[in-house]
């Protein structure tokens, strides 16, 4: 836990300068203009509309060119003056410095080898954009001017450029975006009659023209294939939804019924029954970890406990023997081994053992193991006893479900169904949970739970008298509970009105376990606050990466801002 509160720390307070240094931007519009000319290369002009909210310094522009072609002549200006340009790569950062204000910059260059000439038709197949692209485009419009007027033209596009293209009598063709979310492709694709670029080379000595609309008729294809199968979807998932829903109340409404009536049943358990002290149906340190959880003072309540049932001889406030080794449970026998043999020596032990111990820097990694061995037979323990039904059938429907929700979810994605998702993502979520961690409390597990904490909540209110009343060994496993259940130190529980009550009673051994426990505790809790010292310096492992991307030919790009 440490380590992963100061792997966070460190985390945090790398990411929230970046953060506070972002540039709050928007880009509201982008108008690309791609002017074809004779002998193959492309002159580009893009207008990009920002919108800042804060300080600024500029714009960036990235262009990754497809395999085989090349930007050059890049150049940036706004109201005709030429602003400063650095490139990093493909990376273009044009300077200019502001503070929450609209600007309206101009790019141009030149795009060179990005036309491939056929014997019939000439095709320019471009990402302006792809999923490398940080930034939003408000509204995004690509134009494609031919060399010349032209009626030959066969255009289409990709992903979000599928079906954005209009072309006008000319030959230029339009393709209106509108919104473009980031890390988005759309990759565009417009072919020419090749007459009109004769200053190029013909690079493959075929016809493309059936090719392109073969290509472009299969897209459409996939496209109406695919808003039926949506429709289907949609129709499947308005009739199954509210069965499953309907299927998930009846479950709910099921259990919510049965845990009522197991609380009726504890309330008439519980309203007949007089003692003061709990009967024990459990080991102590099971009955700590089911009521509350285990902590230092838990251990020394444990070791306590294996005093009371006679394991374990107190000769003094501070010093125990071993004296019988026939443990009931396998959670005693591994405590006994650690404290007798080796914290103590020769099944002596007393609490400045364990302070010589932790001074042995072996010891120090040994320490949070063992009592973690400690605490999960303790958790067996109470796994044995079935404190918690497993319910299979209800927790399988519900497997059921998670994996049916999961299918549902992955589709809705798929079809874009935002309504959808965001459901079926709830109904797996829902459904997981209940399949992995449903596991509420049997009748027992309960029992004990409500018994313990009526004890607590009545504890103040008995007197000495009342006291004097149970047998020593209720009186001693009272001490035992509310020790290993307080999570500060032992000592502070001398001035509540229980620990006066008690310590009224005539009773030898009570009075060494009222006095004990502090000693214990201190010990244990000073041996926790080693431990974490020793972890504190720790540090945790820095972590890096990245991710790739691409459009047609490994091209692409984006916008941002610096």
């Amino acid at each position: 836990m440490k380590k992963l509160v100061l792997f966070m720390t460190i985390l945090f307070t790398l990411i929230l300068p970046l953060n506070a240094l972002a540039v709050d931007y928007s880009i509201s519009s982008v108008k690309i203009d791609a002017f074809l000319q004779s002998n193959g290369d492309v002159h580009v002009k893009e207008v990009h509309s920002y919108d800042f909210d804060s300080e600024f310094n500029g714009i960036t522009r990235e262009i990754f060119p497809k395999k085989g072609a090349e930007i050059s002549s890049f150049l940036a200006k706004e109201d005709g003056k030429t602003l400063k340009v650095e490139k990093e790569g493909h990376l273009y950062k044009i300077h200019r410095k502001g503070k929450k204000e609209n600007i309206e910059v101009e790019l141009q260059y030149v795009i060179k080898n990005s036309m491939e000439k056929h014997v019939d038709m000439t095709e320019f197949y471009w990402p302006f954009f792809d999923n490398r692209n940080e930034s939003e485009y408000g509204n995004l419009i690509i134009t494609i001017h031919p060399p010349k007027v032209t009626a030959n033209v066969i255009a289409f596009g990709y992903d979000t450029a599928f079906n954005r293209q209009s072309i006008e009598d000319n030959g230029v063709v339009h393709y209106n975006f509108g919104f473009v979310p980031s890390e988005e492709n759309g990759d565009i694709r417009v072919a020419y009659d090749s007459t009109l670029f004769p200053g190029m080379s013909v690079s493959n000595n075929k016809n493309i023209r059936d090719q392109l609309l073969l290509e472009k008729a299969d897209i459409e294809e996939q496209a109406k294939r695919f808003a039926e199968n949506k429709e289907k979807f949609s129709s499947f998932m308005g009739t199954t939804l509210p069965i499953v829903l309907l299927i998930f109340l009846i479950l709910f409404a099921l259990e919510a019924i049965l845990a009522k009536r197991k609380r009726v049943l504890i309330e008439q358990e519980l309203s007949g029954n007089y003692s003061i002290v709990p009967t024990q149906r459990i080991s102590m340190p099971a009955t700590i970890l089911h009521t509350k959880s285990l902590s230092s003072p838990s251990v020394s309540a444990a070791l306590l406990d294996l005093v009371r049932k006679g394991n374990v001889e107190q000769l003094s406030e501070d010093e125990f023997i071993r004296s019988n080794q026939n443990v009931e449970h396998k959670h005693e026998k591994i405590l006994m081994n650690w404290l007798f043999d080796e914290v103590g020596t020769d099944g002596y032990f007393q609490s400045q053992h364990l302070d010589e111990y932790m001074d042995n820097k072996k010891n120090l990694e040994k320490y949070h193991p063992k009592i973690n061995q400690w605490k999960r037979a303790v958790k067996d323990e109470l796994n044995l006893f079935r404190v918690k039904e497993t319910k299979p059938f209800i927790r399988g429907i519900f497997g059921l479900f998670s994996l049916l929700s999961l299918v549902a979810f992955i589709f809705s994605i798929n079809y874009g169904i935002l309504s959808m998702t965001f459901f079926t993502l709830i109904l797996m979520v829902i459904s997981i949970l209940f399949a992995c961690f449903y596991k509420p409390l049997s009748f027992e597990g309960l029992l004990i739970k409500e018994e313990w904490k009526q004890f607590s909540m009545k504890l103040n209110d008995f007197s000495s008298s009342d006291w004097q009343k149970v047998t020593e060994d209720a009186r001693m496993r009272a001490v035992i509970y509310q020790m290993g259940i307080n999570d500060s130190n032992s000592a502070s529980q001398n001035k509540e009105p229980w620990h006066q009550e008690l310590s009224r009673v005539d009773d030898s051994m009570l009075s060494y376990y009222l006095f004990t426990g502090p000693i214990l505790t201190s010990g244990f809790q000073r041996a926790d606050q080693r431990y974490e010292q020793s972890i504190s310096s720790d540090s945790p492992n820095s972590f890096g990466g990245g991710s790739g991307g691409g459009g047609v030919g490994g091209g692409g790009g984006g916008s941002g801002a610096f």
